[in-house]
């Protein structure tokens, strides 16, 4: 007897949560932000946040260096397509900057 034949609620519960569209949701986001990462070095060093209400990615910057070397980035942000509507750009007490992707 297989562990399947042992368990088959768990077996079916696992093939569940594999075919859930939250888990190909979360899984496209998470490739999504290594790509980003990969793509544009600098946000490495920020914190990102997805934004589910409204589908767009929250970057929040360190310091204001790192937000004035994004913003030389903006063209190359907006050719990352990773699913956002928005991205923006964040550091306290300056303004957002709001990418919107060219996809």
């Amino acid at each position: 007897m297989n562990q399947e034949e042992q368990n088959p609620l768990r077996s079916k519960l696992e093939k569940e949560l594999q075919e859930s569209q939250w888990l190909q949701k979360f899984k496209q986001l998470s490739e999504g932000l290594r790509q980003i990462k990969a793509e544009i070095p600098l946000t490495q060093l920020c914190t990102l946040e997805w934004m589910t209400d409204t589908e767009s990615l929250i970057i929040h910057c360190p310091n204001p260096e790192v937000r004035a070397g994004l913003s030389q980035q903006i063209s190359q942000i907006a050719q990352i397509n990773i699913g956002p509507n928005l991205f923006i750009l964040k550091y306290p007490n300056y303004q957002d900057i709001i990418i919107h992707p060219n996809c």
